[in-house]
């Protein structure tokens, strides 16, 4: 029987928000003795971004096909403690705590076509002439965004458009748009209802529909051979009115979109990012370009208070602010005192997955897919709803309730508040 290891975390799943203090153990049985050069505990986070484009360069007079290989990387954290010196590791279980605090700047565990960003704790046996053992846990780090402490977020989100059908002097009247969404802020599981206001001055031109989506768009930014940026954009939700908008008539159109377990907006520019918009389209008939605009929205950890269906009860539960540096309240894990714990569920897998080569084949963690909570009526956090045909990622169905800490620094596992440990890096050893 080979050797093996086993992570424990003071929480059911690994699922972390920036700011917390990771406490957990790792468990090493070996099932006979071996001669190692050290044994030690690594934390890596780090993002990563890879793609390759085909392209063709002339050289002697002929047309030449090559591959480029756009790169770039960017590690947050990376702490590495010996458990174990050099010497004859004897056969049996080891026990090993590790405390790690994570910065408050922590960008969000995503996952992308082209790159992504993750957060491993793995344990490393050097061993004198032989492979070394390695064994990797990944889990899943959330950047807090507490929408409350962005006020701006309260101001409905207006945007206007006008469309001309033909230009002077055979215009027939412009068409007026005027998208109105309540607030700029929302949390995943809540709906983002909107207002569409449409006012047809054309007198020789009918609407066929309106189509209202939430996209989501990750940037990718390459460091090597040269800086290049790629993005890629899913549609997470859409609301489609068919009814035609005849000329010369008005229509006020209502609708909801639906926020499914996403990660947050990213709040840092680094190498991979995630974003939002609201994009409005409007069918103006086979013999006209379609038109449309996008309205960006920022989607965070901890919903609105105001955006409740009762704020009332809602602000019972909103977390409490400690006394912190100023503007580290915003990055504050949420609190789930006086409400269940939301439910999560498997995030996104789009397109071809990201593999990562520079590890061997044996040492992926690939398969590994970051979750995200989910919040339904604000207050009243549930499981999300099975995946439509309306979108175009397929998500996975929903996995079991994950509790939650209401506290950023949560004991090590089997001891009790009062034994919590020092916040530092670093390990300790119990053979």
């Amino acid at each position: 029987m080979p050797s093996n290891c086993i992570f424990e975390f003071d929480r059911p799943e690994p699922i972390y928000y920036s700011g917390e203090t990771i406490n957990g153990r790792a468990v090493l049985t070996t099932t006979s003795e071996k001669t190692v050069n050290e044994v030690y505990i690594l934390f890596e986070g780090e993002a990563k971004v890879r793609w390759t484009e085909s392209k063709t360069r002339s050289r002697n007079g002929k047309t030449e096909h090559y591959t480029e290989y756009f790169r770039g990387t960017q590690t947050y954290l990376n702490t590495r403690t010996c458990v174990f010196g050099s010497g004859n590791l004897p056969a049996g279980t080891h026990t090993y705590n590790f405390c790690i605090p994570l910065p408050l700047e922590c960008p969000s565990s995503v996952v992308g076509q082209y790159g992504k960003i993750c957060y491993e704790v793995s344990v490393h046996i050097d061993r004198q002439w032989r492979f070394n053992n390695v064994y990797k846990q990944p889990l899943t780090v959330l950047q807090t965004y507490n929408l409350n402490m962005s006020p701006q977020l309260l101001m409905p989100l207006v945007r206007e458009d006008i469309k001309h059908f033909c230009c002077w002097p055979c215009s027939s009247g412009p068409v007026l748009s005027t998208l109105t969404i309540p607030f700029g802020g929302y949390a995943p599981g809540q709906k983002i209802r909107f207002t569409l206001e449409i006012d047809n001055q054309s007198s020789g031109y009918d609407l066929d529909g309106i189509e209202v989506k939430l996209k989501q768009i990750y940037k990718f930014q390459a460091q090597t051979p040269h800086h290049k940026i790629r993005e890629k954009d899913y549609t997470l939700h859409k609301s489609c009115q068919q009814e035609r908008v005849l000329r010369l008539t008005k229509r006020i159109i209502e609708g909801t979109l639906a926020i499914p377990a996403v990660p947050p907006s990213s709040r840092i520019d680094g190498i991979i990012s995630v974003n939002y918009q609201v994009i409005l389209t409007i069918s103006t008939g086979e013999c006209h370009v379609d038109s449309d605009f996008e309205v960006p929205i920022v989607i965070g950890t901890i919903p609105l208070i105001q955006s409740a269906e009762n704020p009332s009860h809602a602000a019972e539960w909103i977390p409490e602010t400690p006394n912190t540096p100023a503007g580290a309240a915003a990055d504050l894990p949420p609190s789930y005192d006086k409400c269940k714990p939301p439910t999560f569920e498997e995030a996104t897998n789009f397109g071809e997955k990201f593999i990562d080569t520079d590890v061997d084949e044996h040492n992926r963690t690939d398969d590994f897919i970051p979750r995200y909570p989910m919040y339904t009526n604000f207050a009243m956090p549930s499981a999300p709803p099975p995946p439509t045909e309306e979108s175009d990622s397929p998500y996975l169905q929903s996995v079991p309730v994950l509790s939650l800490p209401h506290n950023a620094t949560a004991p090590v596992i089997g001891g009790s508040s009062t034994d919590r440990p020092t916040i530092t890096y670093g390990w300790n050893s119990n053979s």
